[in-house]
């Protein structure tokens, strides 16, 4: 992975509350049409970080992994933005989602997060911001890459995770 210090930001989670924190962070950044891949051993917290990111949506954060239903939507009520999470362990690569017609979701508007999100990534309309989350018992390293460009964005997601309790930078 690139280590840019312009793109990319590794905060410490000491805690699965710490996780959802970042994600309501990062949540709260995003915009209709991002796309986060996120990719991590079974166990890692990417179900909790799009916990978060659904929290910093507006949405009610209800998520569980979509393992065996491939996606869950969260529709958002009024004014907010959906959320589309995936989870494609079990899909083979490109082709297969695309001939699922997955792809689709990318032109309804919302956010999408997707679990294992590197298997998949030939087949993205647009530069995605990348997660990757390692880490055994409750501790976490989740280092975010942001797509070129986006400095100001990934400046203000430093901003938000700065003094959090449990989130080291």
């Amino acid at each position: 992975m690139n280590q840019d210090p312009l793109k990319v930001l590794c905060p410490v989670s000491e805690s699965p509350e710490a996780t959802e924190r970042i994600g309501r962070s990062l949540g709260s950044l995003l915009m209709p049409g991002d796309i986060v891949l996120l990719d991590g051993d079974l166990g890692a917290g990417k179900t909790v970080l799009t916990r978060g990111i659904a929290s910093g949506l507006g949405l009610k954060p209800d998520v569980a992994s979509p393992t065996y239903t491939l996606v869950f939507e969260h529709e958002a009520e009024g004014r907010g933005t959906d959320l589309f999470h995936f989870d494609v362990y079990r899909i083979t690569g490109t082709e297969e989602f695309l001939s699922s017609g997955l792809d689709e979701y990318f032109e309804r508007g919302g956010v999408c997060v997707i679990e294992w999100g590197t298997k998949v990534e030939e087949a993205l309309p647009v530069e995605p911001i990348r997660a990757w989350l390692k880490g055994t018992g409750a501790e976490r390293t989740i280092c975010l890459r942001f797509p070129a460009g986006d400095e100001m964005r990934l400046a203000r997601f430093r901003e938000l995770l700065t003094n959090q309790p449990g989130i080291r930078l």
